[in-house]
């Protein structure tokens, strides 16, 4: 099998290999994601420019640009990169055990290594990265930002946006509120009256990055947050939690990008969902905290209580 039929793969032919794997739906989602973030921070530009990074890992502008990729970041995109050769292995476009192949499957793999021990040397030690230093935004903040925003257009979409994400603790994952139904649904995300006519509500998601291993996630909304909800529907009916001007759900891509644009008109800088995430469990008094509490936290946040500790930052 020549590798001139793998490098000279274009990028949409990546995808489509991603989309016709056994990967969970849910796993092609944050690999296709991955892929565009690769194109686009790599700067290799072309329609065959996931293959040009595939085979050229030690060239000039792609170690460059990885010197610019925080290294939580980088090991996602490298592990990425990886899971291509996967790909052009099952699809019988090459085999990993050629040669031409191997090399530079081995230098990526050695790449992953070097940003995994990084990434856990920081972690370890408990320090932000630059990116979360920068997106970083205190409890306090989140209440101040909401506060202003119900203000001004309580109810408007943005403004329950941020209230989800400031009066709703433990917070969820960045992308758990993209698809949420409105009522009850047997299956996927959903919110709804706890009891009907009771105007109180309790969001359901099923749908998580590691729902497989953790289950559930499960919120019961306080009496202001059902209401600001109650509110927001009541002026504007919809069949989703959140959607677009023409009243379609959002695409994943197209959540995110709205999420980063409120978040930055509330916060006038790049507040992510995770730095929130970081925020509330470096805030929480872990002197004073028993293990079952730490471990209903963890269970609430979709993780285990290693990765909470990993959440930590000494800011």
């Amino acid at each position: 099998m020549s590798t001139h039929i793998s490098t000279s793969k274009t990028d949409q032919e990546w995808v489509d290999l991603v989309d016709r794997s056994d990967l969970s739906e849910k796993s092609k989602v944050s690999y296709k994601k991955q892929l565009r973030s690769i194109i686009a921070k790599f700067g290799i530009a072309g329609p065959t420019s996931l293959s040009y990074i595939m085979f050229h890992p030690d060239a000039t502008a792609i170690t460059n640009a990885m010197k610019a990729i925080p290294d939580n970041s980088l090991r996602s995109y490298i592990a990425a990169i990886l899971s291509l050769f996967k790909r052009g292995d099952e699809a019988r476009i090459f085999s990993r055990t050629n040669e031409d192949v191997l090399v530079p499957y081995r230098k990526w793999s050695e790449k992953l290594q070097k940003a995994s021990k990084e990434y856990k040397s920081r972690v370890d030690s408990n320090k932000p990265s630059e990116r979360e230093r920068s997106a970083h935004a205190s409890l306090e903040e989140w209440d101040e930002a909401f506060e202003d925003m119900y203000k001004k257009d309580p109810l408007s979409q943005d403004t329950l946006l941020v209230a989800f994400h400031a009066a709703m603790l433990p917070p969820l994952r960045g992308g758990d509120l993209a698809l949420v139904r409105i009522g009850y649904h047997d299956t996927g995300n959903c919110i709804y009256e706890s009891y009907p006519g009771s105007k109180r509500y309790t969001l359901l998601i099923r749908d998580h990055k590691t729902s497989a291993s953790h289950g559930d996630l499960s919120r019961t909304l306080t009496k202001r947050m059902s209401e600001i909800l109650s509110d927001s529907l009541e002026a504007s009916p919809r069949e989703w939690l959140f959607v677009t001007q023409s009243g379609t759900p959002f695409s994943d891509s197209g959540y995110s990008n709205w999420k980063s644009s409120v978040f930055k008109e509330a916060f006038q800088r790049n507040v992510t969902s995770n730095s929130l995430r970081h925020s509330y469990i470096s805030s929480m008094d872990r002197q004073n905290q028993t293990l079952a509490e730490a471990r209903e936290i963890a269970k609430q946040m979709g993780h285990g209580l290693q990765t909470q500790r990993q959440y930590v930052r000494f800011m």
